[in-house]
């Protein structure tokens, strides 16, 4: 590999030689990553719909401050599960293209929201038990990571959806049926 390459393609160079790509990408045509993605993705659109929710009785609603904050531990833990494919299919698309652009960003928008979601949790770990009512800045936190995330979620649809990426034509269809140009 050139030693101008750009970092993420050095630091995947030599996956091939020790990883069989399907077992953890899965096979062409049936990846894996967009089979993972709903949990995380629904785990941090609940953690902000539960963060909303305490703040709508006088009282607040304990349980819910709690149940944010172990949503977001289960969205962090599947968002590392869903990455692993999710950069190994990346490794698939060819480098300066329109696709690799918005994967390239899908990427970097995942990544932050993943950020701004850890700090989330690890500024809820000491007192969450403790709280009847999400804090607001830890609302807002949460809901500038949740439009981060669904900005990123628009581009991996865009990614199947526009340029086919690991996608692979149906039988009995003219390739120009299955492609939206």
């Amino acid at each position: 590999m050139r030693p101008t390459a750009p970092p993420v393609r050095r630091l995947l160079a030599g996956y091939r030689c020790c990883v069989n790509r399907s077992v953890l990408a899965g096979p062409e045509g049936h990846p894996f990553h967009p089979l993972l993605v709903p949990l995380p993705v629904g785990a941090f659109v609940s953690s902000l719909i539960f963060d909303i929710l305490t703040r709508t009785r006088a009282g607040g609603l304990p349980y819910l401050v709690d149940g944010a904050f172990w949503l977001i531990g289960v969205g962090l833990a599947g968002a590392l599960v869903a990455a692993v494919p999710g950069v190994l299919d990346l490794r698939t698309i060819p480098p300066g293209g329109p696709a690799f652009a918005t994967a390239r960003t899908h990427l970097t928008l995942n990544a932050a929201a993943a950020v701004l979601f850890a700090i989330g949790y690890a500024w809820r770990a000491s007192d969450h038990v403790e709280l009847a009512k999400t804090r607001w800045g830890q609302l807002a936190l949460s809901a500038v990571a949740v439009a981060v995330l669904i900005a990123a979620t628009w581009l991996g649809g865009k990614l199947t959806y526009c340029h086919s990426i690991r996608v692979t034509g149906q039988a009995g269809h003219e390739e120009e049926t299955t492609r939206r140009r």
